[in-house]
């Protein structure tokens, strides 16, 4: 007798539908200290300037505790963390493409989370981010020593926007940048935000940037990010416990790529 089985890869339990999962206060946080000295702020290069970016975002932490490797961990096993990355906040997550089976720049995902407790889940059904190379997307000058940018389209396959988030080991733990560029030449916008519209045509969105959001999953790294590294450190299944390095630098021409390009697992079968 055939048996069939679903499998929902949401990153462990969660109330559904998710988008009424509103009620859930936050953990108290202190917001993490900046980098001392300041780094340097991001200046978008004239290609991304003429092709209409705006950088309406970027926020600096000095994150304790925590390694570049540990960083770069945490990107490509999201599943394992994505809710304590946020508590309270975060309501969703899948892979759409897993970091093992199709490489790292080739992942994406899907999220909803709530930016300030009790406002509407945004999202809708879930936003699609996609990892995006950086000879194509990077869209700065300069960039510390880890990145990793990841992007969100509408539904005429245009990018919208994208996140980036770039580190570096400092004494004690790391400098840590978050950025967000818009794309202001775009005909529509992505899909999660004509679902929610068409909702409630009056609703006012408010983008994670806008709020203390990313000052509250900064805050949180140093709390589940060293014990939860530790504890995979040793286990031996690349597909269940992924390894990539996120280090990048500029070629000649001033292009960021990364030095250790990440690809899909396999076995070959015997």
């Amino acid at each position: 007798m055939e048996q069939a089985m679903n499998y929902i890869p949401n990153g462990g339990q969660t109330y559904l539908p998710f988008q009424d999962n509103t009620n859930v206060e936050f953990l108290p946080y202190e917001k993490p200290a900046k980098p001392d000295p300041p780094l340097p702020q991001l200046t978008l290069s004239q290609k991304f300037v003429d092709l209409g970016f705006v950088l309406p975002s970027q926020k600096q932490h000095f994150i304790p505790g925590v390694t570049a490797e540990m960083m770069d961990w945490f990107w490509a096993n999201m599943e394992k963390c994505y809710y304590l990355w946020a508590p309270g906040s975060h309501k969703r997550f899948s892979w759409v493409r897993e970091p093992w089976k199709y490489g790292m720049m080739q992942s994406a995902h899907i999220i909803s989370e709530v930016v300030e407790p009790h406002l509407p889940v945004f999202g809708g059904n879930g936003v699609q981010i996609t990892r995006l190379s950086l000879e194509d997307h990077f869209p700065f000058t300069t960039c510390l020593a880890h990145v990793i940018c990841e992007g969100v389209f509408n539904g005429k396959g245009e990018w919208v926007d994208a996140t980036i988030h770039m580190w570096e080991d400092t004494a004690g733990g790391l400098n840590h940048i978050t950025a967000t560029v818009q794309n202001t030449k775009i005909t529509a916008p992505p899909d999660f935000i004509l679902e929610m519209l068409q909702e409630d045509p009056d609703l006012k969105i408010v983008p994670n940037f806008a709020t203390e959001h990313e000052d509250y999953e900064a805050s949180q790294w140093p709390v589940f990010l060293p014990g939860l590294y530790h504890l995979w450190k040793n286990h031996p299944d690349p597909t269940q416990n992924v390894r990539c390095c996120l280090e990048a630098a500029p070629d000649e021409a001033g292009v960021y790529h990364y030095l250790h390009p990440h690809q899909p697992i396999s076995y070959a079968r015997g």
